[in-house]
């Protein structure tokens, strides 16, 4: 079952999260028809999407948007705060490697923004360069250049199937010495990397259980998760106030055989206009 997992070490010292989203990673690619290595960056972008908002408190959208310069010009994944997620991706089907996921290779010299838009806030956002050889990479040398959050991520791939943990440290109390707080986050770092694939995508084993495998020394108080799932909120009313707010020679630009046909980038729904509609 897709679960976003928050999880508790060592009396509140670091937060983490675990995350599994099978469904809805296999409900978003069932809009399209992908190539593999396509759906597979998708995927991996969905689940670093969930982990990344899955401690942020905001009443909006969460997102994660690829430009790309290589062969894959964009990836472009959301999350609301209630974690309803969609996403695409635009790409040189021609160009694509066969089964090479380094960043240079696909994106050449890209750049992942983030942005967090809030209900009667202006929007927040963050801008890493694509320089490390994957998406975890980026995203780690994110949290070390410019949150100056202590983060360690693991996220792990079978086909479309992603597991990712992520660990922040929290706030020092007042009493806690550094050297001290050194040894246990490197502690936790050490037994979050050393969970194997076979107990990620062991399906007889829970994310409790998973979690208590490797932290059972660590006083672990894992909270009640949250199910993400695929939603696109795609209307027909909306492309039609947007249709209507152009100037008639401008829709005019748009008929093909008397109709101006629509598609959403993320459902691939399609809605059809006729002159009469405006």
């Amino acid at each position: 079952m897709d679960i976003i997992l928050p999880f508790m070490l060592d009396k509140g010292f670091s937060r983490g999260v675990y995350i599994n989203a099978d469904k809805t990673i296999a409900d978003v690619l069932a809009c399209h028809s992908y190539p593999k290595i396509i759906e597979n960056v998708l995927s991996e972008v969905i689940v670093l999407t969930l982990a990344l908002s899955a401690n942020l408190k905001y009443n909006g959208t969460f997102s994660l948007n690829i430009r790309g310069g290589g062969p894959i010009q964009t990836v472009f994944v959301s999350a609301t705060h209630d974690k309803k997620v969609r996403g695409y991706a635009v790409f040189d089907s021609e160009n694509l490697p066969v089964d090479d996921l380094s960043n240079q290779t696909l994106f050449g010299n890209g750049e992942l923004l983030f942005s967090v838009s809030q209900i009667g806030q202006e929007p927040y956002q963050g801008i890493i360069q694509l320089t490390q050889q994957t998406l975890t990479e980026t995203v780690l040398s994110y949290f070390k250049q410019s949150e100056q959050i202590k983060t360690e991520l693991v996220l792990r791939r079978q086909d479309n199937k992603v597991r990712c943990l992520l660990l922040q440290q929290m706030p020092l109390s007042d009493d806690m010495n550094v050297d001290t707080a050194n040894d246990i986050w490197e502690t936790e770092c050490v037994l979050l990397k050393s969970v194997r694939d076979e107990e990620l995508f062991d399906e007889n084993l829970t994310p409790a259980d998973i979690l208590y495998r490797l932290f059972h020394a660590n006083e672990a108080t894992v909270f009640d998760g949250v199910v993400p799932m695929f939603s696109c909120p795609c209307h027909r009313s909306q492309m039609e106030t947007f249709l209507k707010r152009m100037t008639p020679q401008e829709r005019e630009d748009l008929y093909q055989d008397g109709k101006i046909i629509t598609e959403c980038q993320f459902c691939q729904n399609q809605f059809t206009f006729t002159q009469e509609d405006f």
